[in-house]
């Protein structure tokens, strides 16, 4: 799901979208010229293996996200990291920034109930 820089105000712009098992909702909003503030949530469930012992587990996740969304090249004026996601043809790609988050939430260790308890 694509929007245009140019359809996001001041006015918040809702957005909802179902990928198999999990939701990715809330709201878009203009900062300035440049940047689109986007307030999230992430909720539902994924399966994935232990990183012990391989059994499948099921993990529920429950995520907000507050990240900014800038219409071409982004320079911080303090030079610190932010979480601002560049877009280079003038739209928000809202299945990308969704598919980036859900691949860096599991990019972390999950074990399963066995597992946790061993340590």
């Amino acid at each position: 799901m694509k929007i245009a820089f140019s359809r996001i105000n001041s006015t918040a712009y809702p957005f909802r979208l179902n990928l198999e098992n999990m939701v990715f909702e809330g709201n878009l909003s203009r900062v300035n010229s440049q940047l689109v503030k986007i307030q999230a949530k992430m909720q539902g469930f994924v399966y994935r293996p232990c990183d012990r012992c391989g059994a499948e587990l099921e993990l529920h996740i429950d995520e907000k996200l507050n990240l900014l969304a800038s219409d071409g090249l982004y320079k911080d004026p303090k030079n610190e990291l932010s979480d601002t996601i560049e877009f280079f043809d003038a739209h928000i790609d809202l299945l990308e920034i969704a598919m980036g988050e859900l691949e860096a939430y599991l990019s972390d260790y999950f074990y399963c109930n066995s597992c946790s308890e061993k340590d």
